[in-house]
């Protein structure tokens, strides 16, 4: 199975239906190749990557879309799609709950400070892979731009590391 068709699989799971309302959007504005495209990087690629459950996908998802605050369609697909996959939108462990700040402070730019200091706890957690990987699973909901600047803060992070080692 391709990546095109691993996506399209996880799409409908996420969606719950057979024909994915993003293909018909892309489809009547005649973008089909377009469409088909995005669903293999997005979901038959990034989220098909290790370091992260489905489930810490979708809600790291939905805090980065609640904190963009104008991405209302794709926040409700993927509120619904938190429950098809295992996830709570109200509760969770303490890693996945700063997966969640880490996607917020992501979405939101200009806090470095914040998003440097939930990075630090995730780092002396142990739980620095997940929290760049997190970084990396936004990069196609907020922005590219976004990403690297979180993970030009990441990467403070570990030269702070190696600094102190030494």
């Amino acid at each position: 199975m391709g990546d095109h068709d691993k996506g399209l699989e996880l799409l409908r799971l996420l969606g719950g239906g057979e024909d994915p309302a993003v293909l018909e959007l892309f489809e009547s504005v005649g973008a089909t190749d377009f469409g088909a495209e995005a669903v293999a990087f997005v979901y038959g690629g990034v989220y098909r990557r290790p370091g992260l459950s489905l489930a810490q996908r979708q809600l790291v998802t939905v805090a980065a879309l609640e904190a963009l605050g104008y991405a209302e369609a794709q926040l409700r697909f993927h509120r619904t799609a938190v429950a098809k996959v295992g996830g709570d939108l109200d509760s969770g462990d303490e890693t996945t709950r700063r997966l969640q700040r880490i996607a917020v402070y992501t979405a939101k730019g200009g806090v470095a400070p914040e998003l440097a200091d939930v990075l630090r706890e995730a780092r002396d957690a142990g739980e620095f892979g997940e929290a760049v990987e997190a970084i990396l699973h936004l990069a196609v909901y907020v922005g590219f731009p976004a990403a690297l600047n979180a993970l030009g803060i990441a990467r403070t992070l570990t030269s702070d590391e190696h600094r102190e080692r030494a």
